[in-house]
């Protein structure tokens, strides 16, 4: 009995780790065929927040976020943490960072507000281009 017990508790251990490791990875989708560079501002917590979004066809290739009157240790770690998840997930939207809430909203308010820019900018191309022929 302890066997089919500790065989039990195994499989559902095994389930759980597999049901956590297919929520993590997912493909990452283009935010439509969008290419280009721009700055979006944000209030923080110390001050003005920006961030500098470039794309190339849907997908952010590059970030900076910059917060020269944020603090060094709370919303200093946004700054440097942001912009890699910012290019991974292929969105402003991540998770906060314990303790600075406010920074982190302000840097993901700033990227979203620059991928719109792009995005907007891509778009009329695109009716432009369509309106000529």
């Amino acid at each position: 009995m302890k066997n089919r017990t500790s065989l039990v508790l195994l499989a559902i251990i095994a389930l759980l780790a597999l049901a956590v490791f297919a929520c993590a990875s997912g493909p990452v989708t283009p935010i439509g065929n969008a290419t280009g560079t721009a700055t979006g501002t944000a209030q923080g917590n110390g001050g003005e927040v920006t961030v500098t979004i470039t794309m190339e066809d849907g997908f952010i290739t590059g970030v900076v976020a910059k917060g020269d009157g944020e603090s060094p240790t709370i919303g200093g770690p946004v700054l440097v943490r942001a912009p890699s998840l910012i290019k991974r997930y292929n969105s402003a939207q991540f998770d906060a960072v314990s303790g600075a809430t406010i920074t982190s909203m302000a840097v993901a308010q700033a990227a979203q507000s620059a991928i719109d820019q792009i995005v907007a900018a891509g778009s009329t191309a695109e009716i432009e281009t369509a309106a000529d022929e």
